[in-house]
Protein backbone atom coordinates (compact mmCIF):
# COMPACT_ATOMS: atom_id res chain seq x y z
CA UNK A 1 0.00 0.00 0.00
CA UNK A 2 1.07 3.43 -1.11
CA UNK A 3 1.76 6.20 1.60
CA UNK A 4 -1.52 8.49 1.84
CA UNK A 5 -2.50 12.00 3.17
CA UNK A 6 -3.76 10.31 6.17
CA UNK A 7 -2.59 10.34 9.97
CA UNK A 8 0.70 8.69 10.68
CA UNK A 9 0.83 4.78 10.60
CA UNK A 10 2.77 2.50 12.69
CA UNK A 11 6.85 4.47 12.81
CA UNK A 12 8.45 2.57 10.26
CA UNK A 13 11.93 1.63 10.61
CA UNK A 14 12.51 4.13 7.58
CA UNK A 15 11.13 6.88 10.03
CA UNK A 16 12.89 5.76 12.68
CA UNK A 17 16.54 5.67 11.09
CA UNK A 18 15.10 9.20 9.38
CA UNK A 19 15.10 10.49 12.93
CA UNK A 20 18.81 8.78 13.70
CA UNK A 21 20.33 9.87 10.93
CA UNK A 22 19.58 12.87 10.51
CA UNK A 23 19.30 13.86 14.37
CA UNK A 24 22.73 12.29 15.89
CA UNK A 25 25.10 10.82 12.71
CA UNK A 26 27.71 12.49 11.49
CA UNK A 27 28.98 11.97 7.97
CA UNK A 28 30.81 8.45 8.05
CA UNK A 29 34.60 7.77 7.23
CA UNK A 30 36.38 5.15 5.83
CA UNK A 31 37.73 3.87 9.16
CA UNK A 32 37.43 -0.02 9.94
CA UNK A 33 34.86 -0.63 13.19
CA UNK A 34 36.65 -1.32 16.82
CA UNK A 35 36.55 -5.30 17.10
CA UNK A 36 34.32 -7.55 19.05
CA UNK A 37 36.18 -10.31 19.76
CA UNK A 38 39.26 -10.46 20.87
CA UNK A 39 42.38 -13.01 21.79
CA UNK A 40 41.60 -13.30 25.45
CA UNK A 41 38.64 -12.92 27.66
CA UNK A 42 40.27 -10.17 29.63
CA UNK A 43 40.96 -8.33 26.82
CA UNK A 44 37.14 -8.57 25.06
CA UNK A 45 36.11 -7.43 28.79
CA UNK A 46 37.79 -4.52 28.77
CA UNK A 47 36.62 -3.72 25.06
CA UNK A 48 33.12 -4.53 24.72
CA UNK A 49 29.85 -4.42 26.93
CA UNK A 50 26.92 -5.92 26.50
CA UNK A 51 23.34 -3.18 25.64
CA UNK A 52 20.11 -4.34 27.02
CA UNK A 53 16.45 -3.43 25.55
CA UNK A 54 14.69 -1.26 28.33
CA UNK A 55 12.17 -3.96 28.97
CA UNK A 56 15.33 -6.78 28.65
CA UNK A 57 13.40 -8.31 25.33
CA UNK A 58 17.13 -8.48 23.83
CA UNK A 59 20.66 -7.91 23.89
CA UNK A 60 23.86 -7.61 22.28
CA UNK A 61 27.89 -6.93 23.05
CA UNK A 62 29.17 -4.11 21.42
CA UNK A 63 32.84 -1.89 21.91
CA UNK A 64 32.85 0.09 24.50
CA UNK A 65 32.06 3.40 22.25
CA UNK A 66 28.91 2.06 21.33
CA UNK A 67 25.92 3.50 23.42
CA UNK A 68 21.62 2.85 23.46
CA UNK A 69 19.92 6.06 22.44
CA UNK A 70 16.38 6.22 22.88
CA UNK A 71 13.44 5.83 19.56
CA UNK A 72 10.40 6.95 21.11
CA UNK A 73 7.32 6.15 18.80
CA UNK A 74 9.28 3.28 16.74
CA UNK A 75 9.00 -0.21 16.65
CA UNK A 76 12.82 -0.52 17.63
CA UNK A 77 13.34 -2.35 20.36
CA UNK A 78 17.09 -1.33 21.01
CA UNK A 79 19.21 1.55 19.58
CA UNK A 80 22.99 1.79 19.70
CA UNK A 81 25.10 4.40 17.71
CA UNK A 82 29.31 4.70 17.81
CA UNK A 83 30.50 7.90 19.51
CA UNK A 84 31.40 8.70 16.42
CA UNK A 85 28.21 8.42 14.88
CA UNK A 86 29.80 6.51 12.02
CA UNK A 87 27.80 3.28 12.66
CA UNK A 88 24.38 2.59 13.76
CA UNK A 89 22.42 -0.88 14.59
CA UNK A 90 19.00 -1.52 15.43
CA UNK A 91 17.08 -4.60 16.43
CA UNK A 92 13.25 -4.59 15.62
CA UNK A 93 10.52 -7.01 16.66
CA UNK A 94 7.35 -8.45 14.66
CA UNK A 95 4.53 -10.13 16.80
CA UNK A 96 4.04 -13.34 14.91
CA UNK A 97 0.51 -13.01 15.13
CA UNK A 98 0.30 -9.35 13.08
CA UNK A 99 1.87 -10.94 9.90
CA UNK A 100 0.17 -12.29 7.28
CA UNK A 101 3.32 -14.09 5.58
CA UNK A 102 3.90 -17.99 6.23
CA UNK A 103 7.36 -17.99 6.59
CA UNK A 104 10.68 -15.09 7.71
CA UNK A 105 11.83 -15.74 3.98
CA UNK A 106 8.54 -14.35 2.56
CA UNK A 107 8.67 -11.60 5.03
CA UNK A 108 12.41 -10.47 4.17
CA UNK A 109 11.22 -10.95 0.53
CA UNK A 110 8.67 -8.40 1.10
CA UNK A 111 10.86 -5.65 2.61
CA UNK A 112 11.72 -4.06 -0.61
CA UNK A 113 8.60 -3.29 -1.49
CA UNK A 114 7.34 -2.35 2.55
CA UNK A 115 10.25 0.06 2.72
CA UNK A 116 9.96 1.38 -0.79
CA UNK A 117 6.28 2.98 -0.11
CA UNK A 118 7.13 4.44 3.65
CA UNK A 119 8.53 7.93 4.20
CA UNK A 120 10.01 8.37 0.37
CA UNK A 121 12.21 5.70 0.64
CA UNK A 122 13.90 2.87 -1.40
CA UNK A 123 14.80 -0.25 -0.54
CA UNK A 124 17.19 -3.01 -2.51
CA UNK A 125 18.64 -6.33 -1.16
CA UNK A 126 19.85 -9.40 -1.76
CA UNK A 127 20.57 -12.32 0.27
CA UNK A 128 23.98 -13.27 1.04
CA UNK A 129 23.58 -16.51 3.02
CA UNK A 130 22.69 -17.53 6.99
CA UNK A 131 24.08 -18.07 10.12
CA UNK A 132 22.78 -19.61 13.52
CA UNK A 133 21.70 -16.66 15.94
CA UNK A 134 20.82 -17.85 19.64
CA UNK A 135 19.79 -21.53 18.69
CA UNK A 136 17.77 -20.38 15.60
CA UNK A 137 19.20 -20.09 12.00
CA UNK A 138 18.99 -16.26 10.62
CA UNK A 139 18.28 -15.02 6.75
CA UNK A 140 21.17 -12.81 6.25
CA UNK A 141 21.14 -9.91 3.43
CA UNK A 142 22.82 -6.74 2.11
CA UNK A 143 21.73 -4.00 0.64
CA UNK A 144 20.76 0.24 0.47
CA UNK A 145 18.45 2.25 1.60
CA UNK A 146 17.83 5.52 0.24
CA UNK A 147 15.97 8.40 2.11
CA UNK A 148 15.33 11.80 0.97
CA UNK A 149 17.97 12.92 4.08
CA UNK A 150 20.55 9.92 3.30
CA UNK A 151 21.50 7.12 1.98
CA UNK A 152 22.82 4.32 3.51
CA UNK A 153 24.28 0.46 3.48
CA UNK A 154 23.51 -2.31 5.75
CA UNK A 155 23.48 -5.34 6.79
CA UNK A 156 20.50 -7.54 8.49
CA UNK A 157 19.97 -11.16 9.70
CA UNK A 158 16.55 -12.05 10.32
CA UNK A 159 15.82 -14.78 12.78
CA UNK A 160 12.25 -16.38 14.26
CA UNK A 161 11.09 -17.53 17.67
CA UNK A 162 8.07 -18.78 19.26
CA UNK A 163 5.93 -15.85 19.56
CA UNK A 164 8.36 -13.09 17.15
CA UNK A 165 10.22 -12.49 14.79
CA UNK A 166 13.50 -10.43 15.03
CA UNK A 167 15.48 -8.06 13.14
CA UNK A 168 19.29 -6.78 13.35
CA UNK A 169 20.40 -3.56 11.17
CA UNK A 170 23.70 -2.80 11.01
CA UNK A 171 23.92 0.51 8.85
CA UNK A 172 26.78 2.83 7.78
CA UNK A 173 26.50 6.12 5.50
CA UNK A 174 29.05 4.92 3.32
CA UNK A 175 30.40 1.83 1.32
CA UNK A 176 30.76 -1.42 3.14
CA UNK A 177 33.99 -3.50 3.15
CA UNK A 178 35.10 -6.85 4.34
CA UNK A 179 35.79 -5.13 7.70
CA UNK A 180 32.43 -4.04 8.31
CA UNK A 181 31.18 -7.33 7.19
CA UNK A 182 33.51 -9.94 9.67
CA UNK A 183 32.59 -7.18 12.52
CA UNK A 184 28.25 -7.86 11.91
CA UNK A 185 29.18 -11.48 12.03
CA UNK A 186 30.67 -10.46 15.66
CA UNK A 187 27.60 -8.67 16.53
CA UNK A 188 25.14 -10.87 15.36
CA UNK A 189 26.66 -14.23 16.97
CA UNK A 190 26.49 -12.12 20.34
CA UNK A 191 22.89 -11.33 20.27
CA UNK A 192 20.53 -12.88 22.86
CA UNK A 193 17.08 -13.38 23.13
CA UNK A 194 15.97 -12.82 26.54
CA UNK A 195 12.10 -12.54 26.16
CA UNK A 196 9.84 -14.09 23.75
CA UNK A 197 6.61 -13.77 25.34
CA UNK A 198 3.96 -11.38 24.14
CA UNK A 199 3.94 -7.74 25.51
CA UNK A 200 1.01 -8.02 28.54
CA UNK A 201 -1.35 -5.53 27.45
CA UNK A 202 -3.82 -3.74 30.39
CA UNK A 203 -6.85 -3.56 28.68
CA UNK A 204 -8.72 -1.70 31.72
CA UNK A 205 -6.95 1.58 32.92
CA UNK A 206 -6.58 1.07 36.74
CA UNK A 207 -5.98 4.09 39.61
CA UNK A 208 -2.94 5.56 38.92
CA UNK A 209 -2.28 4.24 35.67
CA UNK A 210 -3.03 7.38 33.15
CA UNK A 211 -1.38 10.82 32.78
CA UNK A 212 -3.04 14.12 31.23
CA UNK A 213 -0.33 15.95 28.83
CA UNK A 214 -1.29 18.55 27.57
CA UNK A 215 -0.03 20.73 24.30
CA UNK A 216 2.92 23.48 24.42
CA UNK A 217 0.46 26.09 25.37
CA UNK A 218 -1.68 24.26 27.60
CA UNK A 219 -4.81 24.92 25.92
CA UNK A 220 -5.50 20.97 24.69
CA UNK A 221 -5.00 18.36 26.85
CA UNK A 222 -5.86 14.41 27.30
CA UNK A 223 -5.29 11.63 30.15
CA UNK A 224 -3.16 8.43 28.37
CA UNK A 225 -1.59 5.47 29.40
CA UNK A 226 1.09 6.55 32.38
CA UNK A 227 4.03 4.56 30.44
CA UNK A 228 3.22 6.10 27.45
CA UNK A 229 6.22 8.61 25.87
CA UNK A 230 5.13 11.95 24.44
CA UNK A 231 8.15 14.76 24.85
CA UNK A 232 8.71 14.21 21.16
CA UNK A 233 6.97 15.10 17.79
CA UNK A 234 6.75 13.44 14.53
CA UNK A 235 4.24 15.55 12.98
CA UNK A 236 5.01 19.34 13.19
CA UNK A 237 1.06 20.30 13.46
CA UNK A 238 0.36 17.78 15.93
CA UNK A 239 -0.97 19.19 19.08
CA UNK A 240 -0.68 16.31 20.89
CA UNK A 241 1.40 12.62 20.53
CA UNK A 242 2.15 9.72 22.13
CA UNK A 243 3.41 6.57 22.09
CA UNK A 244 3.58 3.09 23.78
CA UNK A 245 6.99 2.14 24.76
CA UNK A 246 6.98 -0.63 22.09
CA UNK A 247 6.16 1.75 19.29
CA UNK A 248 3.13 -0.31 18.27
CA UNK A 249 0.31 2.10 19.72
CA UNK A 250 0.22 5.69 18.39
CA UNK A 251 -2.21 8.51 19.52
CA UNK A 252 -2.29 12.06 17.17
CA UNK A 253 -3.97 15.34 18.23
CA UNK A 254 -4.43 17.46 15.16
CA UNK A 255 -6.18 20.94 14.59
CA UNK A 256 -7.66 21.66 11.72
CA UNK A 257 -8.80 25.31 11.02
CA UNK A 258 -12.39 25.73 9.31
CA UNK A 259 -10.82 28.51 7.17
CA UNK A 260 -8.72 25.52 5.46
CA UNK A 261 -12.43 24.07 4.54
CA UNK A 262 -15.16 25.25 2.20
CA UNK A 263 -17.35 28.51 3.55
CA UNK A 264 -20.08 26.55 5.51
CA UNK A 265 -19.08 22.98 5.40
CA UNK A 266 -20.68 21.24 8.31
CA UNK A 267 -19.30 18.46 10.30
CA UNK A 268 -20.81 15.64 8.85
CA UNK A 269 -19.31 17.27 5.14
CA UNK A 270 -15.95 17.31 6.67
CA UNK A 271 -16.20 13.97 8.28
CA UNK A 272 -16.95 11.88 4.50
CA UNK A 273 -14.43 14.16 3.09
CA UNK A 274 -12.07 13.29 5.63
CA UNK A 275 -12.71 9.42 5.21
CA UNK A 276 -12.54 10.08 1.22
CA UNK A 277 -9.16 11.06 1.20
CA UNK A 278 -8.25 8.43 3.93
CA UNK A 279 -8.74 5.90 1.57
CA UNK A 280 -9.03 7.07 -1.92
CA UNK A 281 -5.14 6.06 -2.74
CA UNK A 282 -5.74 1.88 -1.81
CA UNK A 283 -7.71 -0.57 -2.00
CA UNK A 284 -6.48 -2.48 0.74
CA UNK A 285 -8.70 0.18 2.92
CA UNK A 286 -12.01 -0.95 4.64
CA UNK A 287 -14.55 1.88 4.95
CA UNK A 288 -16.02 3.11 7.66
CA UNK A 289 -19.17 3.41 8.98
CA UNK A 290 -19.57 6.62 11.38
CA UNK A 291 -20.84 7.20 15.06
CA UNK A 292 -22.21 10.57 16.58
CA UNK A 293 -20.41 11.32 19.58
CA UNK A 294 -20.49 14.13 21.94
CA UNK A 295 -17.20 14.71 23.91
CA UNK A 296 -16.12 18.14 25.70
CA UNK A 297 -19.36 19.46 24.98
CA UNK A 298 -18.71 19.41 21.04
CA UNK A 299 -20.66 17.12 18.75
CA UNK A 300 -18.96 14.70 16.53
CA UNK A 301 -17.84 11.36 14.83
CA UNK A 302 -16.12 8.55 15.73
CA UNK A 303 -15.13 5.65 12.96
CA UNK A 304 -12.45 2.87 12.52
CA UNK A 305 -10.48 1.75 9.47
CA UNK A 306 -8.83 -1.28 9.02
CA UNK A 307 -6.12 -1.01 6.35
CA UNK A 308 -3.62 -3.82 5.43
CA UNK A 309 0.12 -2.21 5.10
CA UNK A 310 3.12 -3.86 5.09
CA UNK A 311 1.21 -7.27 5.12
CA UNK A 312 -0.07 -6.79 8.50
CA UNK A 313 -3.48 -5.46 9.52
CA UNK A 314 -3.79 -2.26 11.53
CA UNK A 315 -6.97 -0.25 12.94
CA UNK A 316 -7.38 3.30 13.31
CA UNK A 317 -9.91 5.35 15.50
CA UNK A 318 -10.59 8.84 14.56
CA UNK A 319 -12.85 11.10 16.71
CA UNK A 320 -13.04 14.45 14.75
CA UNK A 321 -14.81 17.08 17.17
CA UNK A 322 -16.37 20.36 15.95
CA UNK A 323 -15.27 23.23 17.51
CA UNK A 324 -16.71 27.24 16.70
CA UNK A 325 -13.18 28.03 14.75
CA UNK A 326 -11.62 24.13 13.94
CA UNK A 327 -12.04 20.52 13.95
CA UNK A 328 -10.15 18.33 16.33
CA UNK A 329 -9.20 15.67 15.04
CA UNK A 330 -8.01 12.74 17.60
CA UNK A 331 -6.33 9.41 16.38
CA UNK A 332 -5.61 6.01 18.19
CA UNK A 333 -4.13 3.29 16.02
CA UNK A 334 -2.13 0.03 17.03
CA UNK A 335 -2.54 -3.60 15.03
CA UNK A 336 -5.61 -5.14 14.46
CA UNK A 337 -4.92 -7.57 17.64
CA UNK A 338 -3.62 -5.02 19.96
CA UNK A 339 -6.27 -2.62 19.35
CA UNK A 340 -8.93 -5.10 20.35
CA UNK A 341 -7.01 -5.44 23.23
CA UNK A 342 -6.88 -2.05 24.14
CA UNK A 343 -9.94 -0.50 22.68
CA UNK A 344 -11.52 0.69 25.76
CA UNK A 345 -8.39 2.37 27.14
CA UNK A 346 -8.28 4.27 23.86
CA UNK A 347 -12.22 5.11 24.13
CA UNK A 348 -11.82 6.05 27.69
CA UNK A 349 -8.62 8.90 26.42
CA UNK A 350 -10.63 10.11 23.50
CA UNK A 351 -13.66 10.74 26.33
CA UNK A 352 -11.18 13.29 28.44
CA UNK A 353 -10.24 14.94 25.90
CA UNK A 354 -10.69 18.72 25.99
CA UNK A 355 -9.76 22.54 24.86
CA UNK A 356 -9.69 25.52 26.81
CA UNK A 357 -11.65 28.42 24.73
Amino acid sequence: MKTTRSLPRTITIAAALTLTLTGCATQASTSSPAPVATDTATKTEEQNHVLSSAQNEVEITVPLDWNTFPQPGSPILLSAMEKNGEGILMIQRDNREDRTESSLEEIVENWDDEFSSADGGTYESKRTGSMTIDSAEAYLTEGTMALPVMTGNFLSASLEKENHYYHLYFIRQRELNDNDREFFTQLAQSMRILNDQPAVVETEPTSGSTKVIKSEDGKTSIRIPADWESDFRIIIDAKLEATSLSGEEYFISLQSPKSWSDPGITLEEYVDDYIERQTEFSDDITKPDKVAVEIDGRPGFQFEILSTMDNVNHIYMYTILDYPDHFAIISFSATENLFMESKQTYLESTESYGEEQ
